[in-house]
């Protein structure tokens, strides 16, 4: 199934897959097939080199290289399957996140001589989720912002206060409760309304 395999999906841009390639190592002879994604992925094209276990380990990132040897010699005991997330260096030097999966095969004699695999590119998925996950935590923040604005002008009113004192007794009130800031907050804004703010704070104070 593997050996077909060129792209593999990853969530990007609607109709977007991630760079991705298959390689095979023939244990017996030390020889490596690398698809063309795989060539890719490492900067090079097919045919500029000679693909072989030496150069797919030396294009690990240095910090990951003893992890991915770590795997391998796991599954070079016994066979089996493994799977990992780490980083290689394409030929200009390029730092790229991978997540490759092996599977090792045993022949006859019960020794593995076969190891087949696929690797894809995350980097730019990984980029975009963590892009997406950075704006959404800016837009949570705005988001209630002025709700907690009134809130410190409730209890600055109430307790005769300054902001960052105001805002320090509703973090405190956040965590005595357990309850995200911007819920005390709005709390308090929905006692204001009923005209019980008062009572609603001084029960918030009696945390402390």
């Amino acid at each position: 199934m593997w050996s077909k395999l060129e792209t593999y999906l990853f969530p990007l841009q609607p109709g977007a897959t991630c760079p991705s390639g298959t390689f095979e190592f023939h244990i017996p002879t030390r020889t490596m097939e690398w698809s063309e994604g795989m060539f890719g992925m490492h900067g090079l094209h097919p045919g500029e080199v000679v693909p072989t276990f030496e150069l797919f380990m030396a294009h690990k990132h240095l910090l990951d290289r003893g992890q991915v040897l770590a795997v391998w010699a796991e599954l070079l005991k016994g066979g089996g399957q493994g799977a990992l997330l780490h980083r290689i260096n394409d030929i200009r030097g390029k730092e790229r996140r991978v997540f490759s999966a092996l599977q090792a095969e045993a022949g006859p004699t019960g020794q593995v001589d076969h190891v087949r695999g696929f690797m894809v590119d995350v980097t730019q998925s990984l980029r975009i989720e963590s892009q997406d996950a950075a704006q959404e935590a800016i837009e949570r923040v705005y988001a209630h912002r002025d709700l907690i604005e009134q809130a410190k002008g409730i209890v600055m009113a109430l307790r005769g206060i300054d902001g960052p004192a105001a805002f320090d007794v509703l973090a405190a009130a956040s965590q005595q409760t357990n309850a995200k800031l911007h819920v005390v907050a709005e709390n308090l804004v929905e006692a204001a309304a009923r005209g019980t703010a008062a009572e609603h704070l001084a029960g918030l104070l009696n945390l402390h």
